[in-house]
């Protein structure tokens, strides 16, 4: 299948944009009394709304227009390749990482706390992408409801710091850890013998199922108003920083622990047993693999993940209600795994930043857009299947 031009991407675009103009914009008013039910169209929404589309339109013409200059002055794919081969043999050198961390944990002492923010809430989603991609990237169990695993870990800090005085956070971790692990191997067991829709399906009643339970116990969990956490459960400040700062140092470590963690898993002999998993399952059994434990340690260190990611959102808030585990954060987070690329981890890293940054960007400077930013959502993942089915940073051999 020949891929389709930028060109035509970008028209495409403008199409979707003209096509559902009249949808959007189009308000329904009914009157009771004479029943009558009439239509008109918000012109000054919709001007608004194109306002800020405009430079968006025009990035995307402009970046069209340098890769056509690019291309003409011989910067081709090979080109292209041979950079990403120089930047592969930078990572294989020592101490790569640690600078990297170093260079990220700078921003600390450089950066305002609104930047902070959006930086720490970004790290978690990090965490889920990843955790999210063991069971959908590498092993191709479909789950829709993690969300569920992820106001679990939320929870269990929340309610332990109530009730043990002194309780704090990094305490909470471990306990999460196993609470978190353990529900995920629960979960897992029933959904052996599915497959598909029927396995997202049951992982969705689990989300769903848990954010009822969390309402219904209000003596427990605070019901709809939610637990609020206290200060002294909460990060403290470490290095003469803010509490702020201290809290995206602590994010910061955590993503690249479960990077490396999940490096190491990839390339092991777990990984490959995932992937003939994922690949075929029935071929994986006959050659060996016990499928079995396979599913339930990726569903058990995939909820692991959640519930950590769960913990550091509360500390992080200091706040936590049912809504945490609402369906719309599980579809966000599979969003954040598409797009990056199933199966990669610097993808799921990548998928998680964009996702998350630029709706926080368009809601600061183009609120007109960011009112449609699930619209958006819809149009890039279109795209995307279009263009690059694997992902911005998958492989082909590995969709």
């Amino acid at each position: 299948m020949k891929r389709a031009p930028l060109l035509s991407t970008f028209l495409l675009i403008l199409l979707v944009v003209a096509m559902t103009y009249p949808f959007i914009w189009l308000k329904l008013s009914y009157e009771p009394l004479s029943g009558f039910l009439s239509a008109k169209i918000d012109f000054n929404r919709a001007k608004l709304f194109f306002t800020g589309l405009t430079p968006i339109l025009l990035g995307g013409f402009l970046l069209y227009l340098i890769s056509l200059f690019l291309k003409g002055n011989g910067f081709t794919q090979k080109k292209l390749s041979s950079i990403y081969s120089l930047y592969k043999r930078a990572r294989k050198k020592k101490y790569y990482s640690m600078t990297l961390f170093l260079l990220l944990a700078s921003i600390s002492w450089i950066a305002g706390p609104k930047t902070l923010n959006v930086l720490i809430m970004v790290g978690i989603y990090m965490i889920l992408a990843l955790g999210l991609n063991i069971t959908i990237g590498m092993t191709g169990l479909l789950v829709l409801g993690y969300a569920g695993f992820f106001s679990l870990g939320g929870y269990v800090f929340a309610i332990l710091q109530q009730w043990i005085p002194g309780f704090t956070w990094w305490m909470a971790i471990p306990v999460a850890c196993l609470v978190g692990g353990s529900m995920g191997w629960m979960v897992g067991l029933p959904c052996l013998r599915l497959r598909g829709d029927y396995l997202a399906i049951v992982t969705l009643g689990f989300a769903e199922s848990f954010r009822e339970l969390v309402r219904n116990l209000p003596s427990i969990t605070g019901g709809d108003i939610g637990i609020s956490i206290a200060s002294v459960s909460k990060v403290g400040k470490i290095l003469g920083l803010g509490v702020i700062s201290s809290v995206y140092l602590w994010v910061l470590l955590a993503v690249f622990l479960v990077v490396m963690i999940l490096h190491r898993l990839y390339y092991s002999p777990l990984g490959r047993a995932w992937t003939a998993i994922r690949e075929n399952e029935i071929a994986a059994e006959a050659m060996g693999i016990p499928v079995v434990k396979m599913k339930l340690f990726a569903f058990s260190l995939s909820a692991v993940f959640a519930a950590v990611a769960g913990v550091l959102y509360t500390a992080h808030t200091g706040f936590l209600n049912p809504e945490s585990s609402a369906f719309e954060i599980s579809v966000l987070i599979l969003a954040m795994v598409i797009l990056g690329g199933l199966g990669s981890i610097p993808g799921a890293l990548l998928g998680s930043f964009l996702l998350y940054y630029i709706p926080t960007i368009l809601r600061d400077y183009i609120p007109a857009i960011s009112e449609y930013r699930l619209l958006l959502f819809g149009m890039i993942m279109v795209v995307m299947m279009l263009v690059r089915p694997q992902g911005l940073l998958g492989s082909k051999d590995r969709v």
